[in-house]
């Protein structure tokens, strides 16, 4: 079975008496472990397709399914419950708390959702630290970081309640060259681990890492 599935999914916007099309219908398959890329030019709706198939938003038309479930039929409770459990989320702009340290951002994702003793959220933190090279950082605060270090606490906070499936969204596109390849070295390495990743990038270097791309077209202007 797929683990992710767009059937004839599309989503448009009114404004008025003015209907905006921000994705023309699209039907994808997400195998488990694979790196899907999406890639096109602005205004081509990949952003949009990445939050329709996280279940951040919901299609004008057509269906997103989970491991068979369908999250266009859900309850948006039960779509947030999913969110939480099975999907890690990391975007181009970190959006961390800023009266928070790096360890208690990185544990945000444990007080939603099904709850986890502090003994098991407090070990998988030092994991996750260890894991992005960030050991010693624990205790700082995000306005004391540099870019590259926001962005892998990001990534660990994505990681944090172990998920199935990454979604990322242009999360190079602030970086320098350096700290873009480690987080799209981190990245592929989730996938040798067994998680699936979908990433929107127009980036060629971070494009490259991926198993495979999906390039969408900017959709016609209404006349």
């Amino acid at each position: 079975m797929a683990l992710l599935e767009a059937d004839k999914v599309s989503r448009s916007f009114v404004a008025g008496k003015n209907r905006s099309l921000a994705l023309p219908e699209v039907s994808l398959v997400v195998e488990p472990r694979e790196f899907l890329v999406i890639s096109g030019p602005s205004g081509a709706g990949k952003s949009t397709l990445l939050n329709l198939l996280g279940g951040l938003d919901r299609p004008s038309r057509g269906e997103v399914r989970y491991g068979g479930q369908s999250l266009t039929a859900m309850e948006e409770s039960q779509v947030a419950l999913l969110r939480n459990s099975a999907f890690g989320f990391i975007f181009q702009t970190p959006h961390l708390l800023v009266d928070r340290t790096v360890a208690e951002n990185i544990s945000l994702p444990f007080h939603y959702g099904e709850p986890a003793s502090k003994n098991n959220m407090d070990s998988r933190c030092r994991e996750l630290l260890s894991y992005i090279g960030m050991a010693d950082l624990a205790d700082r605060y995000p306005d004391t970081l540099s870019g590259g270090e926001m962005q892998r606490v990001v990534f660990a906070r994505a990681l944090v309640r172990r998920p199935t499936l990454i979604f990322a969204d242009e999360p190079t596109g602030s970086l320098d060259v350096d700290n873009s390849e480690k987080i799209m070295k981190l990245l592929q390495e989730q996938t040798r681990q067994g998680c699936t990743v979908v990433m929107v990038s127009h980036d060629p270097e971070a494009i490259r890492y991926g198993s495979r791309v999906l390039r969408l077209e900017k959709p016609p202007s209404p006349r």
